[in-house]
Order: structure tokens, then sequence, then C-alpha cells
């Protein structure tokens, strides 16, 4: 994974799920696999500091978290407590003309990295759960496509993050999103009503990032690479002697970048290190 003459970026997403009891095991897994970049969900106050400092001593000393910003700081209770981060073994900068338009500010974190084939925009993004949080989910689907919805964006861009979606994905391509069901013949039917307003928008603001953004350069990597034929997962809930694999965690990106690899790295969320699996992918941007 080490460059030699041709131009290598590692990504890595995980959501670390606030554990802090497991930090340093968690920075330890993530230095040995060498990303250049890694982003971060689940950040919290007590673990930014921490993580910065240690993942900075592998290399990765180029760090930011969205905790620092103005936006959201006048509520760090609850749900709201969770930042998002990205460190890189590139300089980064926030801009403000990247930052996205979603109602909790704090989950999301928009940088330019300066690359060594040129800059790049990495967005680390966590989507709060609609059980837990209602229409905050959707309001944060739309601001990020709002966002990122741009024909002619100025560098390639990285998306990245716990998505808590889709529901489910089938061998056929069909993504099911949360608020929609399959029918008997395979079309995907809309609940009337969610959460107390019409049922079509639920559905179309998950889709809208999932699907939509491909329009604007910004496809699912590990679907472009891997087809839907291979079944994949990041989060697995166990209720009532029944699993249910969930594809949560995703990464998005411009294809000028040369997707090579994209995978799951399981071994961390069995290890215990977090509930979610991380996704990594490797680019080539000189032969894409």
């Amino acid at each position: 994974q080490r460059r030699g003459k041709t131009p290598m970026l590692s990504v890595i997403s995980w959501n670390t799920a606030h554990r802090t009891g497991k930090l340093s095991q968690q920075v330890a897994a993530i230095l040995d696999r060498e990303p250049d970049i890694i982003a971060l969900q689940e950040v919290t106050a007590s673990t930014q500091p921490r993580l910065a400092c240690e993942l900075a001593k592998g290399g990765l000393n180029h760090f930011a978290c969205s905790l620092d910003s103005g936006g959201g700081t006048e509520s760090r209770s609850g749900p709201r407590r969770y930042g998002v981060a990205i460190a890189s073994r590139f300089p980064l900068q926030q801009e403000s003309r990247l930052s996205l338009p979603v109602p909790w500010p704090e989950k999301t974190l928009s940088c330019l990295v300066h690359c060594s084939f040129g800059p790049v925009e990495v967005h680390s993004a966590y989507v709060p759960p609609g059980s837990s949080n209602g229409w905050i989910k959707i309001e944060t689907f739309e601001g990020i496509y709002q966002g990122l919805a741009q024909t002619n964006p100025v560098q390639p861009r990285i998306l990245c993050g716990d998505f808590n979606s889709p529901k489910e994905e089938h061998a056929d391509g069909t993504v099911v999103a949360w608020g929609q069901r399959r029918g008997k013949n395979g079309e995907l039917i809309n609940a009337r009503t969610t959460w107390g307003q019409p049922g079509d928008r639920w559905p179309e603001g998950e889709r809208s990032v999932l699907l939509g953004l491909a329009d604007f350069d910004l496809p699912d990597v590990f679907r472009t690479l891997h087809g839907y034929e291979q079944e994949a997962f990041s989060w697995v809930l166990r209720r009532n002697k029944k699993e249910f694999r969930r594809r949560f965690d995703h990464i998005f990106a411009s294809a000028s970048l040369g997707p090579r690899r994209c995978e799951y790295i399981h071994e961390w969320r069995e290890a215990g290190l977090s509930d979610h699996s991380a996704i990594e992918a490797v680019f080539s941007p000189e032969n894409s």
C-alpha cells in the first residue's frame, strides 16, 4: 500500500461509537493500516483531543473536528454531543464554502485536503437515526444533497460516513430506503405518512444521497466496484434471536480519483472496538 511512483490514496471511514475505553486500541488498529485520510464519526469532546494526539504519532498529524466549529456549540447534550472528525497525512483546511447546510452542523465536517496529486474535498458525515431523531434524519440528508449536488465541482470530492441507511439492498440493484417496502412484484411502495408528514419525502431524502449524488460524480464506491450481487453490511442488530445486517457506512467519490479497491473491515467490529465495521477505499488518481 505504500506508494512507489504511482499516486495512491487510502481513505478509511469509521464510526468509533464513542467508546472511550477502546480509543488507544482503535487508533492502533487505524495506524496499522497506514491510511492517508481517516474520517471518524461519533467523536466526543473528551475523545477529540486524545484522537488528535495519538493519530499524530502515526503520521496523521493534520486534524479537524466539527466540535471545534461554532455550529452546534449551544447544545452538546443528548445526540448532539457527538461530532465528526477528519485526520490526514496531508495538510487540510476547513473552508466555509464547503460546509453542508444540515440542521445540526456538528454532524458534518468539510475539509480541503492538499494531497500529493492535488486538492480533494473530503466530507465526513453522521446522519442521526430516524427512530430517535425523527425528521432531523431527512433534513440532514436533504442538506447533504443540497450542498453536494454540483454539476461542475472545482476539485474531486469524497463523501463518507455513517448514514443509517439503506434498509435493504437486493442483488438486482434495488435499494430500499426506510419508509419503503418492496412489493410482491419488486416495486417500491412508500408509506402514506411518516412522522406526520407525506410518506414520499422520507425515502426520497435518503435516496437523494445514496443514489442521487451519482448524477453529480459522487457514486457509491463499494457498489461501483462490486455491484449489488455481493452482500455487504457494516452494522448488525440482534433481536429475538434474529440478526439484521445493515450497510450503513459508505464512501462516495469522484470517478477521477480512480477507485481501485473498497472493502469493509469487519475485524474491528468483531473485536468490540465499535459496533460498526469501518470502510476502506484505495484510489489511484493517475490511472483514472
